[in-house]
């Protein structure tokens, strides 16, 4: 009898496995767009600055562009969007409050606090510090207002909600080779909590198993992703590297949902390999209104057979995962862009540290 039951039990969970595997992978609503192959108009860039040293991260917000560099000195410039001057240079490297050992800025969140710009940077690895731009500027030396732990950010983005370090959506990445390893039932890597004093840890589940590869060293790619904040909402993109899909979490509203380019991989599709051509979106900038992305999967990326020498297309969305127009860029560009509202600007960054500018007044409705 007992032996009976144990086949009984297993084959109970068996069927319960092929149940569960039979359901779409993502747990989201998925809306299906088109926005392959739109681009009809190129735009030029014009050479704002050439060979910034180290020049990695850009932010634009407000009056101001903000680049982040790898030097010893001055590990975040400044310009003026009104006359593209440098009108500042700060984060020296060190160990004192003011100081960075390293600067970084992953998820190039920007806000206003007390009617002053704030930029949160992670020092080193796991370290946020706050560094409040308007005062640093008026005082011609770095002034930090907080610092606060973090998880090391090779393993975890941290987007602050409501502009409170106490309160954070955390996007966990390599939850199984970094600190962060916490065992699951569906083994995905990557996780997403929403952690407020006071409050239990909250997860949003969003996928029920792990996608098929065609190597096995490909199996973290379908799940890569960035993350880039609305300027004043608490809603947040997550544009995927690897795949045409951009997840959105919009906090206020409790709501978590994804687009999709119709007819592409889906998270239910075995994922092979890409060979060259695997880049999907890789660069984000955001405005009120808008969220730009550099894209690489269209035929007009696609038609230059050398990676080094793609150039990308812009694609333009809004915040309900509506596709706006896309637009061809007329050079190679590194992952870095912002835009200027006030001057309707896209600033880029080339892999060669140079900063360009790209006019789109008159291009978005």
């Amino acid at each position: 009898m007992r032996e009976r039951f144990k086949l009984l039990f297993v084959i109970i969970l068996g069927l319960l496995i092929i149940s569960c595997n039979k359901k779409p992978n993502l747990m989201v609503e998925v809306r299906e767009i088109d926005f392959l192959n739109k681009s009809e108009s190129m735009i030029e860039g014009r050479l704002v600055y050439s060979g910034i040293l180290g020049a990695e991260r850009i932010v634009v917000f407000d009056t101001l562009i903000m680049i982040t560099r790898n030097t010893p000195y001055c590990q975040l410039v400044v310009y003026s969007t009104n006359t593209l001057d440098s009108i500042g240079g700060f984060c020296t490297r060190g160990r004192a409050k003011n100081e960075f050992l390293r600067v970084y800025a992953p998820t190039v969140q920007v806000y206003y606090k007390n009617g002053h710009v704030v930029l949160p940077l992670v020092d080193y690895m796991s370290v946020i510090k706050e560094v409040d731009i308007t005062e640093s500027l008026r005082l011609s030396h770095t002034v930090v207002l907080n610092t606060v732990d973090c998880i090391p950010f090779v393993d975890a983005y941290t987007i602050f909600i409501d502009n409170d370090l106490d309160k954070r959506f955390i996007h966990e990445r390599n939850i199984f080779i970094g600190k962060n390893y916490v065992e699951n039932v569906t083994k995905v890597m990557v996780r997403y909590t929403i952690n407020k004093p006071g409050t239990k840890t909250k997860e949003i589940k969003l996928y029920r198993r792990l996608v098929d590869v065609s190597k096995e060293s490909q199996v973290q790619m379908p799940f890569g992703a960035y993350t880039i904040k609305h300027p004043q909402k608490n809603l947040i993109a997550h544009p995927h590297y690897y795949m045409d899909y951009i997840l959105f979490f919009d906090l206020d509203n409790d709501k978590t949902f994804a687009v999709h380019q119709q007819g592409s991989r889906t998270f239910d599709d075995r994922y092979e390999d890409p060979g060259n051509d695997y880049y999907h979106f890789y660069g984000k900038a955001n405005s009120s209104d808008y969220l730009f992305l550099l894209y690489e999967h269209g035929d007009y990326s696609l038609s230059e057979p050398d990676l080094k020498k793609r150039c990308p297309e812009l694609m333009v969305f809004d915040w309900d995962g509506n596709f706006i127009k896309s637009f061809k860029i007329d050079r190679v560009m590194s992952s870095n862009i912002g835009y200027d509202e006030k001057h309707k600007k896209l600033y880029g960054l080339t892999p060669t540290e140079d900063l360009y500018e790209f006019d789109l007044s008159g291009l978005l409705p």
